[in-house]
C-alpha cells in the first residue's frame, strides 16, 4: 500500500472516530410570546391602572404635604417656684412661641384648645446658671399628643438671683396743698397707725429704703380733725412686696384764734313801746370779736350775724332818760364781744301828736 493510500484511509477512519456535533436547537416561538403576555398585561385595563396610579401619587404627595404643615403657638410662661431665701431679679419671658409640625388635623386640635401655662420652677437654679425649656413640658402644655416641635423661641432665659431680705422703716404722712383761711393743719402731730411698714425682697432693692410716705393727702379742704384712710407709696421695684399697703391716718384741724375790729357798728334799739321814741347816744360803736378766726370771717362776710342792741322793754318808759346802759351784743357762739365805747344812754319818749 502506498503512502498517499495510508495516509486517505486514515483520514477516513478519523473521521469515523469523531462524534457529530449535535445540531443547533432551533429557536422556538416561546421568547414572542412572553413578549405579547407582557404586553398584554400592560394594555389590559389601561384606564384603571393610570386611575390607580394618579391616586397613589396624588395620595402620597398628599400625606407628605399634609404632615409637613406648620403653626405657631403662643405658651404662656409663669413664674411657679423659687427657693425662699431667694429673689428671682432676672428677665423671663412672659410666652415663649413654639413652631410645630404636624398634619392639619392635629394642628387644628392644638391651635383650638388653648395651651396652659409652662410653669417655670427654679428651685435649685444657681445665680447666673441658664433655665432651658423642656419640650415634653411644651408638649404637655400644649395638649395634644405626637407634635413635632420644630422651633422654640426664646428657647432659654438666663437665671438672675438676690438675697431675700427683710426690713422694717417708718412711714411719712405725705401732705400737699395750703390749710384753709383761719385754719392751721399740725401735720406733724397726724397720727399714722400703723407707723412702720415691713418691706422683704431682693436686697439691692431693699436695702436704700429708710422710710416709705403715703400718697398725697390734701389739706386744703379740712376744717376738722379728720380721719382718713390712705394708701402706702411703694418703690417702683418690682422686685419687693409690703406687709401692709394701707393706713388709717388721724390728721388735727385747728381753728386759728385771733381778733377782728368793726367800726361804726349801729346801736340797734328793740322792743320799744307804742306811741314811744327811743334813741341812744352814741347810734354807733366800734365792736371788737376775739376768737376763732373762721367764724370772724363767716360775720365780716356777713353769712353769720353781729348786732349791738338796747333792749327798751327793760326800762321804765315813764322816766325818759337811762344813762350808763351797756348793749348786748348778739354774735355767733365762742366768740368774745367788745363795745368802744362800753355803754350809751337811751331816752324813752312819748309821741307827741302831729298838729
Amino acid at each position: 500500500m502506498t503512502m498517499n493510500e495510508n495516509f486517505n484511509n486514515e483520514g477516513k477512519d478519523e473521521a469515523k472516530t469523531i462524534p457529530e456535533m449535535p445540531a443547533t436547537r432551533p429557536r422556538t416561538q416561546k421568547m414572542p410570546a412572553r413578549r405579547g403576555l407582557l404586553f398584554k398585561l400592560v394594555r389590559e385595563n389601561l384606564g384603571i391602572k393610570v386611575l390607580s396610579l394618579i391616586l397613589a401619587v396624588a395620595l402620597f404627595t398628599l400625606v407628605r404635604t399634609e404632615r409637613g404643615n406648620e403653626a405657631e403657638i403662643d405658651i404662656p410662661v409663669i413664674l411657679t417656684n423659687i427657693s425662699e431665701d431667694q429673689v428671682f431679679v432676672g428677665t423671663m419671658p412672659s410666652s415663649i412661641k413654639v413652631m410645630v409640625r404636624d398634619r392639619w388635623s392635629r394642628l387644628t386640635k392644638a391651635l383650638e384648645r388653648k395651651a396652659s401655662p409652662y410653669g417655670v420652677d427654679l428651685r435649685g437654679f444657681k445665680n447666673g446658671s441658664v433655665f432651658v425649656f423642656d419640650r415634653e413640658k411644651i408638649r404637655q402644655a400644649i395638649g395634644v399628643e405626637g407634635l413635632y416641635i420644630h422651633s422654640i423661641y426664646p428657647s432659654e432665659f438666663t437665671v438672675n438671683m438676690e438675697p431675700n431680705v427683710e426690713i422694717t422703716v417708718p412711714i411719712k404722712l405725705n401732705p400737699v396743698g395750703k390749710a384753709s383761711t383761719g385754719y392751721t393743719v399740725p401735720t406733724e402731730e397726724a397720727r399714722l397707725t400703723p407707723s412702720e411698714v415691713s418691706i422683704k425682697g431682693a436686697k439691692s432693692s431693699v436695702s436704700p429704703i429708710r422710710e416709705l410716705a403715703t400718697y398725697p393727702v390734701d389739706i386744703s379742704s379740712l376744717k376738722r380733725d379728720s380721719v382718713i384712710e390712705v394708701q402706702i407709696q411703694k418703690p417702683s421695684s418690682k422686685f419687693l412686696s409690703l406687709n401692709v399697703d394701707r393706713v388709717r391716718v388721724e390728721i388735727p384741724v385747728q381753728e386759728i384764734q385771733s381778733q377782728k375790729v368793726f367800726d361804726q357798728v349801729p346801736v340797734k334799739i328793740r322792743n320799744c313801746p307804742d306811741d314811744y321814741v327811743c334813741s341812744v347816744v352814741p347810734e354807733l360803736v366800734d365792736v371788737t370779736l376775739s376768737g376763732s378766726l373762721p367764724t370772724i370771717f363767716d360775720v365780716q362776710e356777713k353769712r353769720l350775724p353781729l348786732e349791738i342792741y338796747v333792749d327798751a322793754s327793760d326800762f321804765d318808759p315813764r322816766v325818759s332818760g337811762h344813762p350808763g346802759i351797756r348793749p348786748a351784743c348778739e354774735r355767733p357762739a365762742g366768740l368774745k364781744c367788745t363795745e368802744s365805747p362800753k355803754s350809751v344812754s337811751l331816752t324813752i319818749q312819748k309821741e307827741t301828736a302831729p298838729r
